[in-house]
């Protein structure tokens, strides 16, 4: 019997448009270099504001991923 095991990683997704699209980002520039993402956790959002009082979105993002081991 093989034993999964897993493991997870956190980042921050940003975007000017709104929190929906900040946990998109995250999980579309985590997925260029971490394959077998199964699920994600939304943690902590903020903003930023900017000299322009334009609003930056942050959205603290948990992602998980099935750990990859080669054939024993």
């Amino acid at each position: 019997m093989s034993l999964m095991v897993y493991k997870y990683i956190d980042i921050v997704g940003t975007s000017t448009s709104g929190i929906d699209e900040a946990v998109k980002n995250a999980f579309i520039e985590a997925s260029k270099t971490v394959k077998n993402i199964q699920w994600g956790e939304l943690g902590r959002v903020t903003f930023r504001l900017d000299e322009n009082q334009s609003i930056e979105y942050q959205a603290e993002v948990r992602i998980g991923f099935k750990v990859e081991r080669d054939a024993e």
